[in-house]
């Protein structure tokens, strides 16, 4: 059986691209931090990854993900410089951020089964 997708790497670049400058802050925000609440404790505290998990983030991003989703924590909010770094189109043509799609998909998934929602497929 498939597994549901509620975030793919398509739809979260969508969007991102389709977002004012107030709520694409609050994406990145909020995507961080959720990223952010998946490293260890030593992670965390350290602003680094220590373990090659494919859980949370990785070795290139752990210092500058882990600083932005601390500030978006305590701000509630981002600075432009902050939002560009993680919706700067890589060569591969997505945002930083839609590398963590299948983490945030994941996330996205526990979170509407909480709330008892229905999952439907997105093929």
């Amino acid at each position: 059986m498939k597994k549901p997708v509620i975030v793919s790497r398509q739809s979260l670049q969508q969007m991102l691209n389709t977002a004012d400058s107030t709520k694409l802050q609050h994406i990145v925000g909020r995507a961080l931090v959720a990223l952010f609440q998946r490293q260890t404790e030593t992670e965390k505290a350290g602003n680094v990854t220590d373990r090659d998990n494919d859980v949370g983030f990785t070795g290139a991003d752990a210092r500058s993900g882990s600083l932005t989703a601390k500030s978006y924590i305590k701000n509630q909010k981002l600075e432009q410089w902050q939002v560009d770094k993680w919706i700067k189109v890589q060569r591969n043509g997505f945002a930083r951020l839609t590398k963590y799609h299948k983490q945030l998909n994941e996330i996205a998934i526990v979170k509407a089964n909480r709330k008892g929602c229905q999952l439907t497929l997105n093929v």
